[in-house]
């Protein structure tokens, strides 16, 4: 024991005195009823003989000659039969020297070698500083007539010297044994003052003003008393790091979460791995979130499919949605590459527990260890208390990770077409990962391949020259109406230059009659704009007649072009209620054709509409494709534009301008790779070889049957053009199972197809539709499934 008064930071005289602890015994062994009759005479008699022990002791060795009495006198307070395993021990009254304790915890505070490497967890400064300041609160108590709970809460966090984790304990003070002896009669501090000393508790100096140390001095002994709370403090601590938003993503954060966890199950090889889940893209990852990684998938840079993991340890704990706890991973006997993997990385011992936000598995929580039963049934309990709060905090990085995902997707991409949604969402998850490892990167290439193309076209014939004759008789109209205004001009002014606008006018007239060359409307326009209407405005008012037939001429105008556009606007209006009816009746086919099996769609609307689909097993977030969805969606093609072709026959009665479509097909049966462009925002048939698909694609609506001259797409007809036999086989199939179901009618035409720049050995089948039958219901897949059985068979 230290010489309590040299005790470094105490400001208080402090004296150890055990007449309180003897008197105890003393009544204790003087009742007849005592819990101490075990206690011989002798003891007392030995209690009498040592004088020394009932006054304050200032000699150490005292202590050693009486220290088989003191250990009997502290059994009092020591209970044998604990020794071992509480944490308590006796030292001078608010004083860190001691003079007796139990094994453990001298252990762990040494009295002939205090530790440095202490950490404090309470409020004050340092313990001698709380010590200090419940020595002052006793103070108040007893002389100054206050009540105050004096036990300054004390939280030690001490590194265990076995496993060098830290371990928090609480340190209790019990003060029965002490007594503090005013020497001088104490000056009496007001309420307000005494208000003011505890609301600046730990100002050691503010406190010596009022309550002078050198008045007092503390005799008897106090007991210290070291709760264990590493796992209460560890939990909490934990829940206090996973608040933050940064818990998961940062990675000192994580580190940091990782000992704690290391010490609440007091395990120094333990580490700590996450892996996030976004069932409904399909997406496995950890990266994109932070610089630590899951043991599951570690060597791996991509985001991965949520199959990976089947049949795994993984996958169980996906199941059920508990925790998965494997002690010898060695001793597995359903090993999949999942756990192989693991037992790579020197995993022997795991434990996987799912967390869920809303009943649905965001991610998992790892803990690995090299060691066999370290983890197990008994101590993953522990875990319980913090999975919400990793769960709690997954769901918020998630959270802002998908915003995050979109809105980079959306500035390389704008719009997707909702199938293919999941493989953009991917990239966008590997290039945010990317972006916060490496800096700024761009979207990965997305590419799939092995896909089957479908390409149809519903076009509006003869469009091109509709369009010109529709203008070419709105501007023989405009300029018959303004020669007529300026003839009748001339009557009442004969000028010259009138003369000469008429003539112009008859020449513009006789020259666009036959028909609009290149260049004709703009020339026309800006003649009528710049030369006649002005003329006919500056003779507006010259009388009641030339005024009349002037508004009337300038009613007709429209408002934004400045020239007559009836013929025109009958034109454009039949041609968009005509768009939007196929556009409208695709979309709606399509949406169901997505039941079937989801595939990449795309549409464009010109003088009517052309689409793209693909489809094959690259497209696929989940399931299996099989070339029975190629046939079927090749049936299905055909029905919709049988049905389109009807409705558009039926809206003829609704158009200012009546039109007819024509209806193409391109069989192309290999399969070829789309890549998404982001400088034009689509995808584009990747690969020299596929470009061959594309070409055809835009020089086939015009192109002629071999040594005819005639156009192959006809308005009435489906033209399906091909370059392999087994294709227009196969499609032969198709047209005489609906011609016997009335979707189709007449013989199939065969052709060879003229030669066409870049596509040469075309040909082509075509048919006529009948256009008496019912349109289908594009829901009801029997007719498909018939002729699919068939085929089957077949």
């Amino acid at each position: 024991m230290k010489n309590a008064k040299n005790y470094p930071g105490c400001p208080f005289r402090t004296e150890l005195d055990l007449s309180g602890l003897i008197r105890y015994w003393k009544q204790n062994l003087n009742q007849k009823e005592s819990t101490l009759q075990y206690a011989s005479k002798e003891i007392l008699q030995q209690i009498e003989k040592a004088v020394e022990l009932h006054k304050p002791i200032q000699d150490p060795s005292v202590l050693e000659k009486h220290s088989d009495l003191i250990r009997i006198l502290m059994s009092a307070i020591f209970p044998t039969a604990l020794s071992d395993s509480v944490l308590m021990g006796a030292h001078v009254p608010f004083n860190f020297s001691g003079f007796y304790a139990t094994p453990g915890y001298t252990e762990i505070l040494p009295f002939d070698k205090p530790r440095e490497d202490i950490r404090l967890y309470s409020d004050t400064a340092d313990t001698s500083k709380g010590t200090i300041m419940m020595a002052y609160l006793f103070i108040l108590n007893k002389y100054f007539g206050t009540n105050i709970d004096y036990q300054l809460p004390i939280i030690l966090g001490l590194p265990d010297k076995k496993t060098g984790l830290e371990r928090i304990y609480n340190l209790e003070f019990d003060t029965r044994f002490i007594e503090v002896i005013a020497l001088e009669k104490p000056e009496m501090p007001d309420s307000k003052t005494i208000a003011m000393l505890l609301e600046n508790l730990y100002d050691v100096e503010l406190w010596r003003r009022y309550i002078r140390p050198e008045n007092f001095v503390f005799r008897g002994f106090a007991l210290h008393k070291l709760v264990d709370v590493t796992d209460q403090e560890m939990l909490s601590s934990i829940k206090y790091y996973l608040l933050k938003r940064d818990a998961v993503t940062c990675g000192v954060n994580f580190l940091t979460i990782q000992e704690k966890i290391q010490a609440l199950f007091a395990l120094p090889d333990l580490k700590l791995g996450i892996v996030f889940f976004d069932p409904n893209n399909n997406i496995i990852s950890s990266g994109g979130i932070s610089d630590w990684n899951s043991f599951m998938i570690h060597d791996h840079q991509e985001n991965l499919s949520c199959s990976y993991f089947s049949n795994s340890i993984y996958d169980k704990a996906f199941t059920e949605k508990k925790p998965v706890i494997i002690e010898n991973l060695a001793k597995y006997d359903r090993k999949t590459k999942i756990e192989k993997a693991l037992l790579e990385q020197d995993i022997k011992n795991i434990i996987i527990a799912p967390l869920t936000n809303n009943g649905e598995v965001i991610g998992m929580l790892e803990l690995v260890t090299p060691n066999p039963g370290d983890l197990n049934f008994i101590n993953a309990g522990k875990l319980s208390n913090v999975l919400p709060m990793f769960s709690a905090a997954i769901t918020r990085v998630l959270g802002d990770l998908h915003n995050e995902v979109r809105a980079a997707i959306q500035k390389e991409c704008t719009a997707i077409h909702p199938s293919v949604e999941w493989k953009f969402l991917q990239a966008g998850y590997e290039m945010v990962g990317q972006n916060q490892k490496e800096g700024k990167t761009t979207l990965p290439e997305i590419v799939f391949d092995n896909v089957y193309p479908l390409f149809g076209m519903s076009d509006i014939r003869n469009s091109s020259v509709l369009r010109n004759q529709a203008i070419r008789e709105d501007l023989l109209e405009n300029l018959s109406m303004a020669k007529h205004i300026i003839e009748r001009i001339l009557e009442y002014r004969n000028m010259p230059i009138l003369d000469e606008l008429i003539f112009r006018i008859n020449t513009e007239m006789s020259q666009i009659e036959p028909g609009l060359a290149s260049g004709s409307e703009s020339g026309v326009i800006s003649f009528l704009k710049e030369e006649v209407n002005p003329a006919i405005q500056l003779f507006r008012n010259h009388n009641e007649e030339i005024k009349n037939l002037t508004d009337n001429y300038f009613n007709e105008l429209d408002p934004d072009l400045g020239v007559i556009y009836h013929k025109r606007r009958d034109f454009e209006t039949s041609l968009t209620k005509v768009n939007e009816n196929i556009s409208k009746f695709i979309e709606n086919a399509e949406v169901q054709a997505q039941e079937i099996v989801p595939h990449y769609f795309e549409k464009y609307k010109t003088d009517g509409v052309e689409y793209n689909l693909y489809l094959g097993q690259s497209l696929l977030q989940n399931g299996t494709f099989d070339t029975l969805y190629l046939r079927n969606f090749r049936l299905w093609q055909l029905i919709t534009m049988c049905d389109i072709a009807r409705s558009i026959d039926e809206l003829q009665s609704e158009l200012s301008h009546p039109l007819e479509i024509a209806q193409l097909i391109l069989v192309h049966s290999e399969p070829l790779a789309i890549r998404f462009r982001q400088d034009e925002k689509r995808f584009d048939v990747d690969g020299a070889y596929n470009i061959r698909y594309e070409i055809i694609k835009k020089r086939i609506d015009k192109a002629h049957i071999k040594d005819s001259g005639e156009r192959l797409t006809q308005p009435g007809k489906i033209s399906i053009v091909y370059s392999r036999e087994s294709d227009a086989t196969e499609y032969l199939r198709y047209l005489e199972y609906l011609k016997a179901q009335g979707f189709l009618c007449g013989e199939v035409e065969q052709f060879e197809i003229e030669e066409l720049q870049g596509a040469k050995g075309l040909h082509a089948l075509r048919i006529t539709i009948n256009q008496d039958r019912k349109t289908s219901d594009s829901s009801d897949n029997s007719l498909i499934d018939d002729l699919i059985s068939q085929l089957e068979e077949a």
